[in-house]
C-alpha cells in the first residue's frame, strides 16, 4: 500500500490510496485539461424559463476562482455579492460552467448576460424557490491528457474499473484548502481557538514553494497589491474587524475547510484500524457532538481543541466513501479523455489522485 503519494497529501491529511500503480504521464491542470460541468436540481426549484422569484444566470468561467466571478457579477449588476447564490465552488485552473441566483426584483430586466475577462453569464431563466446548497446535484468532469499512448490508456481503464468497484475515501480534496498555499485549514483552526495573532502571521506572512513569486515578494514587503484581495481587506480593515471581514468575504470557508481536515484525518483513523470497509456508511462531522465525540475525541486532543471550540464546528453527514459514476474512457489521436460524474461534494482531485498519484500537477 502506498502512502501520502502526492506532495500535497501530508498537508491537507489524504493519506490512503488502493494501489502503488498509476498512470505514468503528467498531468498539469489547466483550463485546457480540466473541465467541469455542475449539475443542479434546477426543476426542484420550480425553474421557468419567463417567471419565478429568482434569476438563474448560467456561467462559464476560465482561470478563476468562483468568489472572484461572484465579486465581478455582482459589481455589474450593482448589488452586493452578498445577494449572488451560488451552488457550490469550482476550480480556479478549470473551463467550468455553474449556476448563479439573484433576487429578480434585484436586477434590471434588460439585463440578459454579462461578461468579464475570464466569464460570461447567461440568463436561462427563473426558479420559484431559493436555492441551497442541497439543490446541487454533482458535477460533471472532463480531463485530457496529451501526449498519450496505449499504455496509459490501459493502466486507465484499470485503474478506473478498480475505483469503480471498490470506491475511495470521501476525502476532501486539495481545492477544499488551497494548493498555492495549502492553509485554509491553519487559519480555519487559529478562528476557532481565537488565536488571531497566529492566524495574521499564517495569512500575511507565510509562504509556499508553489506560490507566485510576486505574492511571495508582496508578503516579505508587507505590501498587499490587489490580486491579494484577502489580504488586502484584512490590513486595511478598522482594528478588530479585518477577521470578521475575511470571514465574510469568504464565506466562511476556513472553518470549513479545518473541519474538513479533521473529517480526512478521521477517514485515516478508520481504514487505519479496521479496513477500506469501515468507510462504507455515513459519518459525522466533527461539529455532531452527540454522534461523534467518540470518533473524534483522539483527534481533538492532538488539534488542542476545546469543547467551546468543537461547538463552533457545523454538523452534517457524509459517506465516508464514494464512487464515480458515468466513466468514459477514449484515446484519440494521441489524446486521452478521462470522464466521470461525481455526487455533491465529491471531489475530482481525489480520483485524479488515485489515478496519477505523484503525477497531478497542481497550480
Amino acid at each position: 500500500m502506498t502512502y501520502y503519494p502526492h506532495p500535497l497529501d501530508y498537508a491537507t491529511g489524504l493519506k490512503h490510496v488502493l494501489t502503488h500503480r498509476k498512470i505514468s504521464a503528467m498531468l498539469e491542470i489547466t483550463p485546457d485539461t480540466f473541465t467541469v460541468e455542475e449539475v443542479g436540481n434546477l426543476q426542484d426549484l420550480g425553474f421557468n424559463k419567463d417567471k419565478g422569484d429568482y434569476a438563474v444566470f448560467k456561467v462559464t468561467k476560465r482561470a478563476v476562482d468562483t468568489l472572484r466571478v461572484k465579486r465581478y457579477f455582482a459589481k455589474q449588476l450593482g448589488v452586493p455579492d452578498t445577494n449572488i447564490l451560488h451552488l457550490g465552488l469550482k476550480d480556479k485552473e478549470s473551463t467550468s460552467t455553474q449556476y448563479f441566483f439573484v433576487k429578480k426584483t434585484l436586477i434590471n430586466p434588460e439585463v440578459k448576460e454579462l461578461h468579464g475577462e475570464n466569464f460570461t453569464a447567461l440568463l436561462i431563466g427563473f426558479t420559484r424557490v431559493k436555492p441551497t446548497r442541497k439543490s446541487l446535484a454533482g458535477n460533471k468532469f472532463k480531463v485530457k491528457l496529451e501526449p498519450s499512448s496505449p499504455s496509459n490508456y490501459d493502466i486507465a481503464e484499470e485503474l478506473l474499473k478498480l475505483i469503480a468497484t471498490s470506491g475511495l475515501p470521501s476525502y476532501y480534496g486539495y481545492q477544499r484548502f488551497g494548493v498555492e498555499r495549502p492553509i485554509s485549514h491553519l487559519l480555519g483552526k487559529q478562528i476557532l481557538l481565537g488565536r488571531e495573532d497566529r492566524f495574521s502571521a499564517f495569512f500575511l506572512r507565510d509562504h509556499y514553494p508553489w506560490e507566485n513569486i510576486g505574492s511571495v515578494a508582496a508578503r516579505i514587503k508587507g505590501l498587499f497589491p490587489g490580486r491579494l484581495f484577502y489580504e488586502k481587506i484584512y490590513v486595511e480593515s478598522p482594528l478588530s474587524k479585518g477577521l470578521e471581514l475575511v470571514e465574510k468575504s469568504t464565506s466562511k470557508i476556513l472553518v470549513e475547510a479545518y473541519v474538513s481536515y479533521l473529517y480526512n484525518l478521521l477517514l485515516n483513523k478508520l481504514v487505519d484500524t479496521c479496513g477500506w470497509d469501515c468507510l462504507n456508511k455515513m459519518l459525522p462531522a466533527p461539529g455532531c457532538v452527540e454522534k461523534s465525540l467518540h470518533l473524534y475525541t483522539d483527534l481533538f486532543e492532538k488539534e488542542g481543541l476545546s469543547p467551546e471550540s468543537i461547538g463552533e464546528m457545523g454538523c452534517w453527514w457524509r459517506m465516508g466513501l464514494f464512487k464515480p459514476f458515468d466513466i468514459s474512457l477514449r484515446l484519440v489521436n494521441n489524446i486521452l479523455e478521462i470522464g466521470f460524474s461525481l455526487g455533491q461534494g465529491f471531489y475530482a482531485s481525489v480520483v485524479l489522485r488515485e489515478l496519477f498519484k505523484e503525477n497531478l500537477v497542481l497550480k
